[in-house]
């Protein structure tokens, strides 16, 4: 036994580490179109197909002037598709996100690099997550037009409670209150 370990030690050393790598073994990589390239960058488009009128591409995260709303998804989730069905099925919510607001879709099951105006830098998906703290998808995230966070909504919310915060959190004096102040003006205004 002791000779067969010595022996198999001896093969190892002779044939386990060649400085190099064999060449039939290793790709260069593979070379890919601009059409596929841009078609893997925005794969996580077709996951809100349904709803690619109402929110801008992910690529560049921008205000134009408007507080934002991130809408946090992921596949297979049905409070996403839910989520989906209410924007898409409903022209006075459409209307109103892409009129007060810079909406962007952002699909968690895939990793992308945004460029973040309000940061201004580039980062990863899975950082934004984190930033946000995004557990259960969907949730939504309302921004000023600053980048100030405002309130952040685990879980899907219905039409009228949606249209109520659309209405809400688009208000500018909201850039000036502490969160705490910002959730309690968000509790009255539900309750008036």
């Amino acid at each position: 036994m002791r000779s067969f370990l010595v022996l198999c030690i001896a093969i190892f050393s002779i044939y386990g580490c060649q400085d190099e790598a064999d060449a039939n073994i290793v790709t260069s990589g593979t070379d890919y179109t601009q059409e596929q390239q841009k078609a893997m960058e925005n794969i996580d488009i077709n996951s809100y197909a349904e709803v690619a009128d109402v929110f801008k591409e992910t690529s560049v995260i921008e205000s134009n002037g408007l507080p934002y709303v991130l809408v946090f998804s992921a596949n297979g989730c049905v409070y996403c598709d839910r989520l989906k069905d209410l924007i898409k099925d409903n022209a006075d919510v459409k209307e109103f996100l892409k009129a007060n607001y810079a909406p962007y879709y952002i699909n968690v099951s895939y990793s992308k690099t945004h460029f973040v105006e309000f940061i201004n830098k580039s980062i990863a998906t899975a950082d934004l997550v984190e930033k946000y703290g995004i557990k259960p998808t969907p949730t939504l995230v309302f921004l000023s037009k600053n980048g100030k966070e405002l309130f952040v909504y685990p879980g899907f919310m219905p039409k009228e409670r949606f249209l109520k915060a659309l209405e809400f959190f688009q208000k500018p004096e909201l850039e000036n209150l502490e969160s705490k102040n910002i959730n309690k003006a968000f509790q009255d205004f539900l309750e008036s």
